[in-house]
């Protein structure tokens, strides 16, 4: 049986994170990234924009340990069993201020698209 390590909340924020390029990724089909993540609940499957079920990582819950990513990845850490297989290759590790800037950066402009014009007199 497989058992998550970690379900308890991190103790430092790192200093790279996941990403997963959802344009790569083969979601419920493969979810070997899920297996390789040592934190509990950490890789979720969600629907993309084009309504595919594919993974993706809460960046709330990334320890940065890079366990899911492809074997041979420039952005991959030292050896281990398994990741994301070679012919997907989704997932690099991006420094988290960098990914950090770009989901406020969306948020943002979320937040102005749904906001209402206002009209002067």
């Amino acid at each position: 049986m497989w058992t998550k390590l970690q379900n308890t909340p991190r103790k430092k924020i790192p200093r790279t994170i996941a990403v997963i390029d959802p344009d790569t990724c083969f979601g419920i089909a493969c979810s070997i990234c899920q297996a390789a993540c040592p934190v509990e609940d950490c890789i979720v499957e969600e629907q993309d924009a084009d309504g595919r079920w594919v993974c993706a990582v809460l960046i709330d819950k990334c320890i940065g340990c890079g366990l899911c990513v492809t074997v041979g990845n420039p952005t991959a850490p030292g050896k281990r069993d398994f990741g994301c297989p070679a012919d997907y290759d989704a997932i690099d590790m991006v420094a988290y201020t960098e990914v950090v800037e770009v989901m406020e950066a969306q948020l943002d402009a979320e937040e102005l698209a749904e906001a209402e014009p206002v009209t002067t007199f």
